[in-house]
């Protein structure tokens, strides 16, 4: 087959005859497919046959959509295509993988990593199709009432456009220099350069930004020796010695250890730090966690009743990300892929497909024939006027 010759400078199936005219071989093209299907092995590892809106609100991987979600003005300059000036914005919204391939192949997609507690926007109110696709989600389509609802529990930020960390900046993985961290509650990343000098990796587990610190105060005060508080000034971080826990018992494994930690009987003893206004005095700090800080949170009544007022059950109970189901496919060729779900069709609808398919190949092959002998290329037009005979019946 031709092709142009800018097409055979970027396409690795494409190759120059002698008299200069641009062909695929059989072989090349091959090869070039194999490559394809391998690279999508690598970046598309799960299934996306499912939506997981039905799940509820998870802990998961997502992505914003900057083709059917448009930014406010302040955000636009560093989106990869920012739009007009005049182009109203749109409400943000995030959508699982399945949809990110499903419904948004084409589009701006930008990933968002793993964030808690979302359930995905894809055919609701926030994101919908434009209206020449379809204006539900493909993988529920058969629910277009979902087209007039919100997720009511969802929570946005900056993210959704593509920002992150306390510097507000676009995330181009190609011009960032350090290395980005996550905030273990509020799920943004920052860099850095940003947060300061960070503690050698294995003198933490988790970090949390100096906006969470300062909002949530049952991290703030936890009483442990096992803490590392971590404040940034200028440029250093500086270690604040936590108040010895000694003297205060640790109720935190009351009741049943099936049994998840908002529903236990709560201990009567507050196990926060008895000097809050001197830790209070520090602010603005950020916080890394030393390994096992969770067994730390303290679970008496008023601050159970906090924490599940500020949507932070996570630090008592699991918080297990949902992952994209493995493909059982994964590394089959498109052929290998085919023919297994040959096998699983009904035997009468499969003998006549591979029926179907056996007559296509023979009469291809019977058209080709005559340019395998001459050596002609055989160009687009020839593959054209082959299935235009088919149509034709002859």
């Amino acid at each position: 087959m031709d092709t142009t010759t800018n097409d055979a400078a970027l396409d690795p199936a494409c190759e120059i005859d002698e008299d200069g005219e641009v062909v695929v071989t059989a072989c090349s093209f091959l090869v070039a497919q194999a490559d394809l299907e391998r690279e999508a092995a690598e970046v598309l590892p799960g299934k996306f046959d499912e939506c997981t809106y039905d799940k509820g609100y998870i802990r998961q991987p997502l992505y914003a959509c900057l083709t059917c979600t448009h930014p406010p003005l302040k955000y636009r300059q560093g989106a990869i295509r920012p739009g007009p000036e005049n182009q109203p914005a749109t409400d943000p919204a995030g959508m699982c993988y399945s949809c990110s391939i499903e419904c948004h192949a084409g589009h701006e997609v930008i990933e968002l990593f793993t964030k808690r507690q979302f359930r995905c926007d894809c055919g609701t109110k926030r994101l919908l199709l434009p209206a020449e696709q379809g204006a539900c989600c493909r993988l529920k389509s058969a629910r277009p009432m979902l087209a007039k609802l919100e997720n009511a529990a969802n929570v946005y930020n900056h993210n959704f456009w593509g920002m992150y960390c306390s510097c507000d900046k676009f995330y181009a993985p190609e011009d960032e220099a350090g290395v980005m961290i996550q905030c273990y509650v509020c799920n943004d990343w920052y860099h850095d350069s940003c947060i300061g000098k960070l503690p050698s990796e294995d003198e933490y587990e988790d970090y949390v930004c100096r906006a969470c610190v300062s909002k949530h105060a049952v991290l703030r005060y936890i009483d442990s020796t096992m803490l590392r508080y971590g404040r940034v000034e200028d440029g250093r971080v500086s270690q604040i010695e936590p108040a010895s826990s000694a003297s205060i018992p640790d109720t935190s494994t009351e009741g049943s250890a099936d049994e998840p930690a908002s529903k236990r009987a709560r201990p009567s003893m507050c196990r926060l730090r008895p000097d809050m206004s001197a830790i209070d005095a520090l602010q603005p700090f950020d916080l890394f966690l030393a390994d096992g800080w969770k067994s730390h949170v303290c679970t008496c009544i008023d601050c159970m009743r906090e924490i599940e007022a500020s949507r932070l059950v996570f630090l008592v109970e699991e918080d297990e990300v949902v992952e994209p189901e493995d493909d059982e496919a994964l590394g089959e060729s498109l052929y290998e892929s085919a023919m297994k779900r040959l096998r699983t069709m009904d035997h009468t609808r499969a003998i006549d497909a591979a029926s179907a398919y056996h007559s296509l190949s023979s009469s291809l092959k019977d058209y080709l024939r005559p340019f395998a002998a001459s050596g002609k290329v055989v160009k687009p037009q020839d593959i054209q006027a082959f299935f235009e005979l088919q149509k034709s019946g002859h």
